[in-house]
């Protein structure tokens, strides 16, 4: 069974990109050329980027435990994909 690929919204692949070039340069090789959508080839690449961007989001909390506004983004940028 196919992996669907993971939809993204405009400017969102750029806000990555500039923000969080790790996970860029893992979305990179099966991007689209408009930059909307990222092939998913097995289990494991999903399992890899899923975790990413779980691990960024962790990370984009303030001291008070809150996601910032990068944070906050990039949850709604893993939700929508």
């Amino acid at each position: 069974m196919a992996l669907r690929s993971w939809q993204f919204n405009e400017g969102d692949i750029d806000f990555i990109e500039q923000n969080y070039p790790d996970l860029y340069q893992v979305l990179e090789p099966t991007m689209s050329k408009d930059r909307r959508s990222v092939a998913m080839k097995s289990d494991e690449q999903w399992d890899r980027i899923e975790n990413l961007f779980v691990d960024e989001i962790a990370l984009s909390a303030d001291k008070n435990g809150e996601l910032t506004e990068n944070g906050l983004r990039i949850e709604a940028i893993l939700d929508f994909a």
